[in-house]
């Protein structure tokens, strides 16, 4: 069972919360996910298994591949700090096309500028994909989920943030993360722990920083956001991109009226100090069994 910020719970809030990542990032990555699994999942158990493509196909199916030219446009700014548009490629390369030679162009460029205009590319990096793209008709159903098909080329929208703005130039889906610590409490839940949660709503951040509770700058955002327990962590920045956080955290933190989301369900993540009682606030870890904790 799936758990996103929550260690043990009743099974009504299991479900929406797995319901919140389902439905995350617009649905963009899990789209892509499924739509591979789905495209290319005999292949992908064929690696897992450790079987090779013939003893398991024996027929010639890789000749029979779709024979396709990959086209990535993409934007200067973008380096390091743009989702890795190589992962969905990767996974494209690796079980089930014939790739007939990539290409990578920057909207800063005149090819880009009117690659960008004739397929209406609002966000990048992006993928154009050309060839046989009808030739196998599960990969066929993967073009119309991840994106459109534009005069017999295939335009990748479903991006993952962050992704340049074509119109503006802005960089869409930065932010910043706080790991608010108490060094004193020993007995308190890693606050690293938040890490994996947020990874699999899509978000990661280079601009990730550890502050303490005892430290001036812990000091004022206790007071700033009327932080009452830690550990916990603060998210600041352009969080709308992220559909599946913005369905999930009023489940599990509040949203100041500066935009800064703060971590407040600490229970759902194991023991914490209570800053006003200066107490740890002593939480069962999960049990082996499905009984919720009482």
């Amino acid at each position: 069972m799936l758990k996103i910020f929550k260690k043990n719970e009743e099974d009504g809030k299991k479900e929406n919360l797995i319901r919140g990542l389902a439905y995350g990032l617009g649905g963009a990555l899990v789209i892509i996910i499924v739509v591979l699994l789905i495209v290319f999942g005999g292949k992908i158990k064929d690696k897992l298994t450790g079987k090779s493509g013939a003893e398991v196909n024996n027929t010639g199916t890789s000749q029979d591949a779709p024979k396709l030219r990959i086209t990535v446009v993409t934007s200067k700014n973008c380096e390091g700090k743009c989702f890795d548009i190589n992962l969905f490629l990767d996974a494209l390369k690796q079980n089930g096309i014939e790739e007939l030679g990539t290409e990578t162009i920057n909207i800063e460029d005149k090819q880009g500028q009117d690659l960008v205009n004739k397929y209406g590319i609002e966000k990048v990096p992006t993928v154009l994909i050309s060839g046989e793209l009808d030739k196998n008709p599960q990969l066929a159903q993967a073009w119309s989920a991840l994106g459109e098909v534009i005069d017999n080329v295939f335009v990748f929208r479903k991006l993952i943030p962050p992704y340049i703005e074509v119109s503006t130039g802005n960089l869409r889906g930065n932010f910043s993360l706080v790991y608010l610590t108490d060094e004193a409490c020993s007995g308190c839940y890693d606050v690293k722990l938040h890490d994996t949660a947020l990874g699999n709503l899509g978000l990661a951040t280079t601009d990730a920083k550890s502050v303490d509770v005892s430290s001036d700058e812990g000091k004022d955002l206790i007071k700033q956001y009327n932080i009452s327990s830690a550990p916990t962590i603060l998210l600041s920045g352009d969080l709308s991109e992220y559909t599946g956080l913005q369905q999930i955290w009023p489940q599990v933190g509040s949203i100041s009226d500066d935009g800064t989301y703060v971590f407040t369900k600490l229970d759902e993540m194991g023991s914490y100090m209570n800053l006003e009682t200066g107490k740890i606030i002593e939480v069962q870890p999960p049990t082996t069994d499905e009984t919720p904790v009482q």
